[in-house]
């Protein structure tokens, strides 16, 4: 039900579920975009693991930003239409992070300016929006938690 839910926030179609799931599916869409706080209700639903907070030396964070290996979201997706000048918000395939943290010299941080995101494989870019909206609802911050409902508000049916 994870999958098709992010399928159907990103105005796909969930796969080959029964009609009942498919009914819950939407159900589930109708009850995020009526409640005044979709960021709090899909950062419930959909767990993911928590971001790395890393440190790029700022002259390199262009280049890691151009990096092919990541996917552009939260924040620095351009659909987020949110500045963060002097920070990174990206996914990763897990395969690849290890080598990116030597490359750039990533470092671990308490004040971030990457936040990598893991995911098995490397996801398409640009990212489906549902993956979009579930790393924006995660975010403390009210600039990235109230895209969450413009976006929803503007997304495919």
């Amino acid at each position: 039900m994870r999958a098709g839910l992010l399928a159907v926030l990103s105005g796909e179609q969930p796969g080959v579920l029964s009609a009942s799931e498919n009914a819950r599916l939407r159900g589930y869409r109708n009850a995020l975009l009526e409640s005044p706080e979709p960021d709090r209700i899909l950062g419930a639903w959909v767990h993911e693991r928590s971001a790395l907070k890393l440190q790029v030396a700022p002259s390199d964070l262009a280049d890691l930003s151009k990096d092919q290996r990541l996917v552009k979201t939260g924040f620095s997706d351009p659909r987020a239409e949110i500045a963060a000048a002097g920070q990174l918000e990206a996914r990763v395939a897990e395969a690849d992070v290890d080598a990116l943290r030597r490359e750039y010299l990533l470092r671990p941080s308490d004040r971030p300016n990457v936040l990598l995101h893991i995911t098995d494989e490397k996801p398409p870019s640009p990212l489906p929006l549902g993956l979009l909206l579930v790393d924006l609802a995660r975010h403390e911050g009210v600039r990235e938690r109230s895209r969450v409902a413009e976006l929803l508000r503007k997304a495919p049916a």
